[in-house]
């Protein structure tokens, strides 16, 4: 049995489900009253977020089919980090594979975790700046995405998406929110 902080014991644990991307731990556990119960946990690896801003200061945003909800939304690029890969190489290449371009500058704003409750990923912010390759393209996307189109928004544009709930990818708004605050 093993006691972890403020008082949560873990009586036992197995891997319930796994995939190349995701595994879900069932955790046998101890609350802290006494109280026994199960605890499931999504294991993830760390993924990376790019808030790309070009010379005009508009902020490119790539609006992309999602399987998961049978929706379109508008997100930043981003993904997950390849085993192997530095968070900034990960950043460079989602940069490149969602919309094409390349950057000259690169900031790290800060990191989060997503689903605090049930998911262990962490995504790491980064700020891209001094773009190259003035047409930004699709072209280089991955067999799993959709992506319908690459859109260059100023930031009241980007402000306005958030209020009218017409930009609702939590992982875009935690990002766009370190860079807001930067």
């Amino acid at each position: 049995m093993n006691t972890n902080k403020h008082g949560w014991k873990t009586l036992s644990s197995r891997i319930a489900y796994k995939n190349p991307w995701i595994s879900v731990r069932h955790d046998r556990i101890v609350y802290p009253g006494g109280r026994q119960g199960i605890y499931g946990v999504v294991q993830k690896g760390p993924g990376v977020a790019v808030v790309a801003v070009n010379d005009a200061g508009q902020i490119y945003l790539v609006k992309q089919y999602r399987y998961t909800l049978d929706d379109v939304f508008y997100e930043l690029p981003a993904g997950a980090i390849h085993q192997g890969e530095s968070a900034l190489a990960s950043a460079k290449r989602e940069l490149w594979e969602e919309i094409g371009l390349k950057a000259d500058k690169w900031k790290r704003l800060g990191n989060f975790y997503t689903a605090l409750g049930h998911e262990n990923a962490e995504i790491i912010v980064y700020l891209a700046k001094g773009l190259k390759h003035p047409k930004a393209s699709s072209l280089n996307q991955q067999h799993d995405e959709t992506i319908l189109e690459i859109a260059e928004l100023s930031p009241t544009e980007v402000k306005k998406m958030i209020q009218s709930n017409r930009l609702n990818c939590g992982i875009t708004l935690a990002a766009l929110n370190l860079y807001f605050l930067s």
